[in-house]
């Protein structure tokens, strides 16, 4: 039973205008064409639908209960800001000569749908059988017709919203390359990828940014994207599927990948580094894109990688060399650069990123016949030098001994040093002021770092790599 139903026309227009205090402005796109922008907020949503209406001299039925809708959308047809509205609110719309009957798909199937009028789909290549037979394997709630003396027609009767994932599955398979092949009503021309964390529609934005062709989604089955491809290009699909559909992206509206065209490396010689130095940024390739990875992540990783990508894909490494990430044991990144420099050995470079002070993580880079000689160098250096004392912070001040105290449990907790390591000294200054000195019992290498983090103790702030 149609609860309430409301006849709106332009006068009423007016009016609403003036209640409502919504904003509502033209724009012309091409001669005898406007396009609309339109901003509510908190505005009923019959007067969303009469703004639209009246640019498409239409009338509106409205057939379920009001409601208030956050609505804004900026020059387009008045024909796409409906779908939009009716996409955003769960609503369909049935069209009768000068009437849109706007109301849910249960009340428009129950009491207009002898108002639907048959739409034809003509076909070039495959027979009206076979779109029948996958219209069934999808769900598609629609009524369909098909003729035995004519099999490259089909007639279907749904919803707008039905009738759009039908011209969408009609492009998809209506193709030369299926004239051949011996396809019959039961053909299995669609693959399924059941998503368990992201939905369908994301999933296919997300092939959509990569340039690949969409799927198909339904709204009664949202965790399944239908795809129409051969095995190659399903097995990408499904390798996307498996790096993007997971637990951390199920309550994220919008997944982004971006995409970073390489100049001189492949892929294949990239992620490895990428794998080793950002470990918490998701990464997509393919076969036919050897120069062209995708990354989703933080934007402070997506930065980090950007900024490790350009450092290592220049004109220079454009040859049979390879990249290998040598995480040290005992010394700094910086400190086996420092060491590994003194080498001067032809064609091999060692790189690290920010902080090297304090990480173990570097990049060789280095033609592939001499990985094992420069490994074997690196090993070499990679040791602790013996343990000598040092001094490593100081204070001037009366109380200096409990301050120092309390910045060797900080140093210790840095570096991993035990306290026992650092000692704290009486006053030694040579006048009558105050000197207290911390210094440290271990190897140059440890001593090193300490000094390095005493600096970033005093300015936290301190960014790059200290000398």
């Amino acid at each position: 039973m149609i609860r309430k139903v409301y006849a709106i026309i332009a006068a009423f227009l007016v009016c609403s205008l003036l209640m409502s205090c919504f904003m509502i402005t033209y724009a012309a796109a091409e001669p005898n064409e406007e396009n609309i922008s339109v901003d509510m907020r908190e505005a009923d949503i019959r007067d969303v639908l009469s703004a639209i209406a009246v640019n498409m001299g239409k009338n509106i039925i409205y057939t379920s209960e009001p409601m208030s809708v956050n609505f804004s959308i900026q020059d387009v047809k008045p024909e796409t800001a409906l779908e939009y509205l009716l996409n955003s609110t769960g609503l369909d719309y049935i069209e009768d000569g000068g009437t849109l009957i706007v109301g849910s798909r249960d009340t428009l199937n129950k009491e207009f749908y002898n108002k639907l009028s048959l739409t034809k789909f003509s076909l070039k290549y495959i027979d009206s059988d076979v779109i029948s037979s996958q219209i069934d394997a999808l769900g598609i709630p629609v009524r369909k017709v098909t003729l035995s003396s004519n099999k490259r027609v089909i007639f279907i009767q749904g919803l707008p919203q039905d009738l759009s994932k039908v011209n969408e599955l009609v492009s998809m398979l209506d193709r030369a390359e299926n004239v051949s092949e011996d396809i019959s009503a039961g053909s299995d021309l669609l693959a399924p990828v059941r998503l368990s964390y992201i939905t369908a529609g994301q999933l296919n934005d997300i092939l959509q940014q990569m340039g690949m062709d969409p799927g198909i989604v339904i709204e009664s089955n949202p965790m399944t994207l239908w795809i129409y491809a051969g095995n190659k290009v399903l097995n990408e699909v499904k390798g996307i599927q498996q790096k993007v559909d997971i637990p951390e992206n199920a309550f994220g509206e919008n997944i982004t990948f971006t995409a970073v065209k390489l100049n001189y490396l492949t892929v294949d010689e990239i992620i490895p580094i990428l794998d080793e130095l950002v470990p918490d940024i998701q990464k997509v390739t393919f076969e036919r894109s050897l120069q062209t990875i995708w990354l989703n992540g933080s934007d402070d990783s997506i930065k980090l990688a950007k900024s490790i990508i350009s450092k290592f894909d220049i004109k220079d490494h454009i040859n049979d060399n390879i990249f290998f990430v040598y995480k040290t044991v005992n010394i700094t990144a910086q400190e086996l650069k420092s060491r590994f420099d003194k080498l001067g050995l032809y064609n091999v470079e060692i790189n690290y990123l920010n902080y090297p002070e304090f990480s173990r993580s570097v990049i060789v880079h280095c033609p592939s016949d001499f990985k094992l000689y420069v490994l074997n160098h690196i090993n070499k250096l990679d040791v602790m030098s013996e343990k000598i004392k040092v001094p490593v912070d100081y204070s001037d001040i009366a109380g200096g001994m409990y301050r120092l105290a309390e910045r060797r449990r900080l140093l210790s907790e840095l570096t991993g040093i035990p306290e026992t390591s650092f000692t704290i000294t009486n006053n030694v200054s040579r006048d009558n002021d105050y000197l207290y000195i911390m210094y440290l019992e271990e190897t140059s290498e440890n001593i090193k770092k300490v000094k390095d983090y005493v600096k970033y103790i005093d300015d936290p702030l301190l960014d790059g790599i200290s000398n």
